[in-house]
């Protein structure tokens, strides 16, 4: 709008050589028009206990439309962050080692504060907007659903969100970051259900920006530091250099019939020169020590402390289980998906 008023009046000098009323109106608008087209600074405060001293990793789009990737200085458990965006977007923020830890739904001029633990991501205190407000309370009322490595309570969840709430920038931003199906086109069917107004292109393209801007999956795996089950300590598990692995990442929300399934595929594998291990995702490792005793399966068992938070998890992607990822000896991914049949294939093939 700025652009098209100050365009109007150079035409209307252009046209009109000795018109100097014009030529003033100019003179005294511009500085008004340069002071009104900055958007208004948003402040983020920050205070998670068993933060410590870190350097946090800040990622979202900009009042130029760009990635602004930046570190910020967290100290006493707290930090703060300032800065312009163009319209509603989202901020991510990663601890040190990559892990996410908040997510934000920003605008200009919004003031926004969070408060929790470390410990508990999904059930943080916020003041600010109505929209991160709302957020939040989903994320605390589905907190467990977020925890669990099976998205399918969580996919649900949202997809009736949206539907009730077809008006809500919270629909789009839930469809957009934390919806996880096996089916990417699902995706697309659940937006759809979302008004055009819920969905602001700066929104959208501090989607597609994000995502662009999201690290990989790691391709090659070297090895895993995890808990074995048999002695119930830390072990080293080596991928690369050793022969092919198969990894199946699981947890008891699978239900019993899908892991006999799996397992019974796995087992028709030559363990002589394939190395398989299974990865539990379970938050407490009671359940997984009993669950695991009952499978009647010759390979490693491990468990990982954190599940879906633990930063080797994080780094690898692994949102869904199963998930199955079958590397070389050199510990390169040759497949990675949830069917046992097709992971079983790949390393006949190989």
């Amino acid at each position: 709008m700025h652009v098209i008023i100050v365009k109007t009046l150079l035409n209307m000098t252009i046209k009109r050589k000795n018109n100097w009323i014009v030529l003033i109106s100019l003179a005294m608008l511009l500085p008004v028009l340069c002071c009104c087209s900055g958007s208004k600074p948003f402040k983020v405060s920050v205070n998670l206990q068993g933060l410590g001293a870190q350097n946090m990793h800040v990622v979202y789009v900009g009042e130029d439309g760009g990635i602004v990737d930046s570190w910020v200085k967290c100290e006493n458990n707290a930090f703060s962050i300032e800065g312009k965006c163009l319209g509603p977007s989202v901020m991510l923020v990663y601890n040190s080692f990559n892990v996410p830890l908040v997510k934000l739904i920003i605008n200009s001029g919004d003031e926004i504060e969070v408060s929790g633990k470390v410990i508990d991501v999904y059930d943080m205190k916020v003041k600010g907007s109505e929209d991160v407000v709302q957020y939040y309370s989903f994320m605390s009322k589905h907190k467990v659903d977020y925890q669990s490595p099976n998205k399918q309570a969580l996919n649900t969840a949202i997809e009736n969100f949206a539907k009730d709430n077809p008006k809500s920038i919270v629909s789009t931003v839930l469809v957009l970051f934390d919806y996880c199906p096996t089916d990417d086109t699902k995706t697309d069917k659940v937006l759809a259900l979302i008004d055009a107004s819920a969905k602001p292109e700066t929104l959208m393209a501090s989607y597609n920006l994000l995502k662009s801007q999201e690290k990989k999956p790691i391709t090659k795996i070297t090895s895993l530091n995890m808990v074995e089950l048999s002695s119930g300590d830390f072990e080293v598990a080596r991928v690369a250099g050793t022969k092919t692995s198969v990894i199946l990442f699981w947890d008891r929300e699978m239900g019993i019939n899908d892991r006999k399934m799996i397992n019974e595929e796995l087992k028709m594998l030559d363990t002589a020169r394939v190395q398989i291990m299974d990865i539990n995702l379970d938050i407490d490792s009671i359940g997984w020590y009993q669950a695991t005793m009952q499978d009647n399966t010759s390979w490693k068992h491990y468990w990982v402390p954190g599940s879906m938070m633990n930063s080797s998890i994080v780094n690898l992607k692994v949102k869904n289980t199963p998930t199955i990822i079958v590397t070389d000896s050199l510990g390169k991914q040759k497949y990675r998906g949830t069917d046992a049949i097709i992971a079983r294939q790949t390393v006949e093939e190989m």
